[in-house]
């Protein structure tokens, strides 16, 4: 019988072996550190899925090496799970020893606006990486529920910060730590309501010791505050256009500065070789870049895929711009056009019709793929004919016999709109040039019907006179929010009976959907979910103050 257990338990993983031999370090380091990395990797790419540890509070715990974890809530009696990187370092001390020389685990610099120097776990990490590339994430927005409280008598409030978040003098020795370390930045993001914060920021990065951040890739600014004025930046002596890095960024891809400028001169931006993506948003007025500045952006990053333009852009009116028709130097076809050939994603929100339409006659994409659109203020009838229209071209070019120039619309295979206020005949001349549309996203809060009926009721072919059909045969998938069950089953229902069917459908999560709608649009499509409203890109300006995401950075526990 012995003999037969033995049989049954040798090299069984679910019976421990016997003695104090363990097979699994039998593992090289090598082996076991790359076994590590695809642990992280996994976890990092699960994190966006599975959001539940940021909702469990935490407690003033001290790990075994002294290192304490900052408390969210006195009441808290729930722990988080610890980071993956610090759970496999507690198992055992070979495990330890691996953990703790493999820099890769260790990139990541999460800081809370509750962290406070000496900041222990920024010198940790910073140790540990070694000489890797680091990504830095700085949140010195204050809790949600400090957000609202008044903070009227204390000296933090006197200097226009929260209470219980990360002080200007706090900031400033975050950065002494982290700036020595600036040629390791792979990407830094820093996210601030109350925009001297931001200005520490500037400042520390703009020494002129700086040589340049050689490996930095991405650079996100966020400023989340509501401004009073939205043609004069709020904080004058504050209002100074930065230099960053020395100029010297090579390898930077991605650029968002939310409420945030800079000197729009500096060679990383204005000479982007490797720019792939740029967002600009809630600039006043008078820290926007000039049309000559702005121009000089989009020509110097020929690579660039992402246009993202909200309540920010050149400075002034069109025709303060360069002037249409104008040669200057470009050649006698040279239109005033700047043409983007490689963009295919373009955002514009917050715009009015003027300004948006005058960009739309100065910039061509003719490999534009995707366009988001949210303007709530005024009418864009007019533009919808302009984008219905030939599409801009740097150099004029004929049309071949009997071909008709191609629209800026009839390229597209992604449409979302939240705001666009037009005429209901707009929107079917829209819908007309959308033939090759495939996913069409819809806010219909404050969208015209138009916009969701004509996508099941048959409409005009234009030129065609009496010919009618359903609008965007191409389309597989729709988002929508602000629409009932029982309208998206209709929807569904009719398209499938023109031959035109929906492959999947995505509903807000609050939005009215009985059991009843639920089943047949899962029994209907072959994909149904629901989204938060969340996820949308955009808010109004009034709610950016409502904005924070704290708990996404908060500190996880690291021990030495």
């Amino acid at each position: 019988m012995d003999c037969y257990s033995n049989v049954l338990t040798k090299d069984n993983p679910f019976v421990p072996p016997k003695g104090t031999r363990c097979p699994v370090n039998d593992i090289p380091p090598e082996l076991l550190a790359l076994i590590f990395e695809v642990g992280a990797q996994s976890i990092e790419d699960e994190e966006d899925e599975e959001d539940e540890d940021e909702a469990m509070a935490v407690n003033d715990d001290v790990d075994e090496d002294g290192l304490s974890e900052p408390s969210m809530d006195s009441d808290a009696t729930f722990e988080p799970v610890p980071p993956f990187e610090v759970l496999i370092s507690h198992v055992c001390h070979h495990w330890r020893m691996v953990a703790l020389n493999t820099p890769s685990l260790w990139t990541e610099i999460n800081v809370s606006p509750l962290d406070s120097p000496p900041f222990e776990r920024v010198q940790i990490l910073l140790g540990r990486s070694k000489s890797l590339p680091i990504d830095i994430r700085i949140d010195c927005e204050p809790p949600d529920d400090e957000e609202e409280e008044d903070s009227s008598g204390s000296e933090d409030s006197e200097l226009g910060q929260y209470p219980r978040s990360m002080t200007f003098s706090d900031l400033d020795n975050l950065m002494s730590l982290l700036v020595p370390h600036i040629s390791r930045w792979g990407s830094i993001e820093v996210a601030v309501a109350c925009y001297k914060h931001m200005f520490v920021f500037l400042s520390a990065v703009s020494d002129p010791s700086i040589a340049g951040a050689p490996q930095l890739e991405a650079l996100q600014l966020y400023h989340h505050e509501d401004a009073e004025s939205l043609t004069a930046f709020a904080q004058p002596d504050l209002v100074q256009h930065f230099k960053l890095f020395g100029g010297v960024a090579p390898r930077l891809k991605s650029v968002a500065l939310w409420g945030v400028h800079v000197d729009w001169c500096q060679e990383w931006l204005s000479c982007g070789p490797n720019l792939l993506d740029v967002e600009l948003a809630y600039h006043t007025d008078d820290v926007r870049p000039s049309w000559k500045q702005f121009a000089a952006i989009l020509c110097g990053a020929p690579k660039l895929e992402t246009l993202s333009l909200c309540s920010s852009g050149p400075l002034g009116a069109p025709h303060d711009w360069y002037p249409e028709g104008s040669s200057g130097g470009y050649g006698d076809d040279y239109t005033g056009v700047i043409e983007l050939h490689s963009l295919t994603h373009l955002v514009l929100a917050f715009h009015l019709p003027v300004y948006v339409s005058g960009l739309l006659r100065r910039l061509a994409f003719p490999a534009l793929k995707s366009l988001t659109l949210d303007l709530d203020d005024g009418d864009f009838t007019d533009l919808v004919v302009q984008l219905a229209g030939p599409m801009m071209t740097a150099v004029p070019v004929a049309p071949k016999d009997g071909e008709k120039k191609r629209s800026l619309l009839s390229g597209l295979d992604t449409l979302k709109i939240s705001g666009f206020p037009c005429s209901d005949r707009s929107v079917e001349l829209m819908y007309a040039e959308l033939g090759n549309l495939k996913t069409l996203n819809l806010a219909m809060t404050y969208l015209s019907p138009a916009f969701l009926q004509l996508l099941y009721h048959p409409c005009s072919v234009p030129g065609q006179r009496d010919v009618c059909h359903v609008c965007l045969p191409s389309l597989t998938t729709l988002s929508t929010a602000d629409v009932p069950g029982h309208q998206i089953c209709e929807l569904v229902q009719k398209r499938k009976e023109a031959g035109v069917p929906l492959k999947a459908v995505y509903m807000e999560e609050d939005d009215e959907v009985t059991d009843h709608d639920l089943q047949w649009l899962k029994d209907n499509v072959e994909e149904f979910d629901f989204f938060e409203a969340s996820d949308d890109e955009y808010e109004s300006l009034a709610d950016i103050e409502e904005e924070h995401e704290g708990s996404e950075s908060e500190w996880e526990e690291v021990d030495d």
